[in-house]
This record gives C-alpha cells, sequence and structure tokens, in this order.
C-alpha cells in the first residue's frame, strides 16, 4: 500500500462544475495479463514515439499464468511500456525480475529498504526516474517515505528488459523532503521535481531544479532549492533548510502539468482517507502561487467498505477527447484483494 498519509485539511475543498467521467475501455489495460494481476502507482512517462513508461508500486505477479492472485506474491515495484497513445486501444507490457524462477521488484530491494517508484521524465536521450525508499514503521501503515534516489537510464527507446540504469546514492534530509515524489516535468532550460515533506506527515510540497545540462552530465549533486525567490534557487545543496513550500495540504503522490491552452500550470492529487475525490489546484507561474484545491470527480468505489483511493495523477499526452486523470483503488482489509479481483487497479477518468 502507497502513500495513503492523512491530509490535515481545516476545510474541505470547493467542487468546480467540470464534467468527469469513468472511462472502463481504458481501464481493461491493465486488467488483461494474467501475470501482472494488480498494481497501485501509475505514473506514467512520453517515451515519444508512442511508447509511454507506467511506474507502479507494489504489485501483484502470478508466475504461473492463472491470474488468481491467491497464487501470487507481491513485489515492491513494476514497470510497464504502454504502445500507443490511446489507452482505450493500446497494447501493454509489464516488467519486473526473476529470480530463480521467483517475481521480485523490478527497481531492486535491500534487506533494509524497498523502493516505490515516483515520477520521472524524459530528456534528450537519456530517461530521469526517482525511487522513493519505504522502510517498515510501528506507527501508521505500517511503512514509513524517509529518502529518494534517483537514476539515469541512457536507453530508454530499448524494453526495459535491456536498460542500462545508473544508481545514485540514497539521499536523505532533515526535513524529511522526499524529492520525485511529486511531478516532474522540463520548463524553459530546467528540469524540475516536486517532493512532499513526510515529516509527521505534515506533506508541504518543496521544489527542486537541476539544469538541462546538469541532468546530461549525471551532475545531479548541482540541484537548486526553491528559497522563495525567482533569485534565490539554493545552489548549496547543504542549505535546503532554507527552502520554502509551494503549498501545504499536498500528498505523496501527485502530478504537475503545464496546459498550453490556458497557459496555466495544473496540479493533480486526491484529498481524503480512506474514501477520496481527486482535486485540482492551478498557478501561472511553477513556483505559486497555488489556488486552494476543487474537486473535480469523486470515484463511485468510494462507496466500497474499507476503500482506499488515493494517487491521483494526470497523463496530458495520453489521447483522448478530454484530459486523462487516474486514481489507485486499494481496501484497509487486506483479504479484500483475494476476494475482490476489480480492487487494486489504477482506474481511468476523462475530466471536461
Amino acid at each position: 500500500m502507497n502513500s495513503l498519509k492523512c491530509i490535515d485539511s481545516h476545510k474541505a475543498p470547493s467542487v468546480d462544475p467540470w464534467l468527469s467521467f469513468n472511462w472502463p475501455a481504458a481501464d481493461s489495460l491493465f486488467q488483461n495479463d494474467k501475470y501482472w494481476i494488480g498494481g497501485d502507482g501509475g505514473y506514467s512517462i512520453d517515451l515519444g514515439n508512442e511508447r509511454v513508461l507506467w511506474l507502479f508500486g507494489d504489485s501483484w505477479i502470478d508466475s504461473n499464468g492463472s491470474g488468481s492472485r491467491k497464487n501470487a506474491v507481491m513485489v515492491s515495484n513494476t514497470v510497464a511500456i504502454q504502445q500507443g497513445y490511446d489507452p482505450s486501444k493500446a497494447s501493454i507490457e509489464f516488467f519486473w525480475n526473476l529470480k530463480r524462477g521467483k517475481a521480485e521488484a523490478y527497481f531492486p530491494d535491500n534487506d533494509r529498504v524497498r523502493y516505490w517508484p515516483g515520477h520521472g521524465i524524459r530528456v534528450g536521450d537519456k530517461l530521469l526516474l526517482f525511487l522513493m525508499g519505504v522502510y517498515s514503521s510501528d506507527i501508521g501503515l505500517g511503512f514509513e517515505v524517509k529518502d529518494w534516489k534517483p537514476l539515469l537510464i541512457f536507453n530508454p527507446d530499448d524494453d526495459p528488459d535491456r536498460w542500462e540504469i545508473k544508481y545514485f546514492e540514497a539521499i536523505s534530509n532533515d526535513l524529511q523532503i522526499i524529492v520525485g515524489s511529486g511531478g516532474v516535468l522540463q520548463w524553459n532550460n530546467f528540469v524540475y521535481a516536486f517532493g512532499a515533506q513526510e515529516l509527521e506527515s505534515k506533506h508541504d510540497i518543496y521544489l527542486v531544479r537541476w539544469s538541462i545540462e546538469n541532468i546530461d552530465e549525471g551532475q545531479l549533486d548541482l540541484i537548486q532549492w526553491w528559497g522563495g525567490d525567482q533569485s534565490d534557487w539554493i545552489n548549496n545543496k547543504d542549505r535546503f533548510n532554507s527552502a520554502i513550500p509551494v503549498f501545504d495540504k499536498g500528498q505523496t503522490e501527485f502530478t504537475i502539468h503545464y496546459d498550453e491552452k490556458d497557459s496555466i500550470f495544473i496540479e493533480i492529487q486526491t484529498e481524503g482517507f480512506g474514501s477520496a475525490n481527486i482535486v485540482y489546484r492551478n498557478a501561472t507561474s511553477i513556483t505559486g502561487p497555488w489556488s486552494d484545491p476543487k474537486i473535480i470527480f469523486s470515484p463511485p468505489q468510494n462507496q466500497f467498505p474499507n476503500i482506499m483511493i488515493y494517487q491521483g495523477k494526470a497523463h496530458p499526452y495520453l489521447l483522448s477527447t478530454s484530459p486523462v486523470v487516474t486514481y489507485c483503488t486499494n481496501s484497509f482489509e487486506f483479504a479484500d484483494h483475494l476476494r475482490e479481483d476489480w480492487l487494486y487497479y489504477p482506474r481511468f477518468v476523462r475530466i471536461k
């Protein structure tokens, strides 16, 4: 279960008069594989040439291909390549690791930490991705996200089973800001990555950036933190304590993209704990100020007992007559994973 800490919201978000529709034809993209039979996360990245990378957190894998979770194991992360930009018509292939015939995470765990994927972006001929370090905990839902790890893939046009990957060292900070847990995008000559503060479930959202040249040369230590003014990006990585949040009451996972039609940045996330709604914010500048959240969709699965709705994200390059958003479905009762075969898949929504 991924990114489910409660948002401390003092007032309910207003409702925007947008039309929102479930998209069952697109939902089937994730539900027709006999080996990959459920997961959450659901970040996507446009790789170009009608190839879309999907990044999933905890995923059910049935190595026998029976299509049953009773015969499956759960691994920390998986990836998939979608061919075609229309998810209702596209094909998809999932990838994970095998060790002695047993399914394991695509991005390997170690004895102390396992990894959930954050977001990422293609920059030229390289792919920049972020991972979140997940540790066992005796409080809350039994886990805590404490650090982040960037990586570069040098041949993203190949299938993931042939990727050449450079992992960088895991990075932590006293504020427990998980860089790349939220949206990652390129704007002008920089790559920007948003990250949530996980310290005491605050979920203030911070912003960092690298120059395109830094990414191309793999100089990810040359990180800059938003310090509250365009002339005051903090270059010294040891001075992150001076960083200023761009907004509060975020989620661990969310997306931010630029809408060229209306010349605004749009943030998509869920709001709520258990049953939840999809909300959005907007801003004319990537650093804000950001608007208050407004509800644009209330998932019908909110009516299911023990439901968890989380990880609302936008996918602006997927073809549709309207913008495309996904959210994930889960349950506080783990046994529901075995009883309810509709549960624990990302769901598509079209927003007008």
